[in-house]
């Protein structure tokens, strides 16, 4: 038994000494490792009590609220990044249209971007859309430092009902691809 396993061991050292191999020439290959990152931006839930207000009984056309936006706190992203994508789902359950406006700001308050209005039908449960920023393009884009979101409610004859439960959803992802 031991003669038979020294033959085997050597008819698999020679099947693999003998094989067919090729000179690899790592000078042509090309690999791109530019990495993205994805988080998310913005994200907020909204119902009819946000847009009544029940000691005047009226409607509050307009809801704003500004963040922080410290992407670009970090000099290796700012130094790296060359494209920014923001992505957008809105789900608005309510019997009314929407505009929703997103600005950017620097740390002084002035405007390093405007995204195009959205305008979201009543009742429209799917809205996607998407912006994107080549930072070559627009290089004062790199010192926003905070984000304003602007939700306004488009008029209509009929006025809210603060007993009727409808919603609109909003999530944002901000995706980064760097080149290093």
């Amino acid at each position: 038994m031991n003669i038979y396993i020294k033959n085997v061991v050597t008819i698999f050292s020679l099947c693999f000494l003998i094989s067919c191999t090729d000179n690899l020439n790592f000078d042509d290959i090309n690999l791109n490792a530019d990495p993205i990152l994805t988080a998310p931006l913005i994200y907020f839930e909204l119902n009819q009590d946000d847009f009544y207000n029940s000691t005047t009984d009226t409607e509050i056309p307009m809801i704003t609220d500004t963040s922080d936006f410290k992407v670009f706190k970090s000099s290796a992203i700012r130094n790296d990044v060359f494209k920014v994508v923001f992505d957008f789902e809105i789900e608005n359950r309510f019997d009314r249209s929407f505009e929703i406006n997103i600005v950017f700001f620097d740390g002084n308050d002035n405007i390093t971007r405007t995204i195009p209005s959205f305008t979201i039908g009543s009742q429209d449960l799917n809205y996607v859309a998407s912006d994107s920023i080549e930072i070559s393009s627009l290089p004062l884009f790199l010192s926003s430092r905070k984000v304003r979101v602007e939700v306004k409610l488009d008029p209509s004859s009929s006025q809210i009902d603060p007993n009727i439960y409808q919603i609109i959803k909003f999530k944002s992802t901000t995706t980064l691809h760097l080149s290093l």
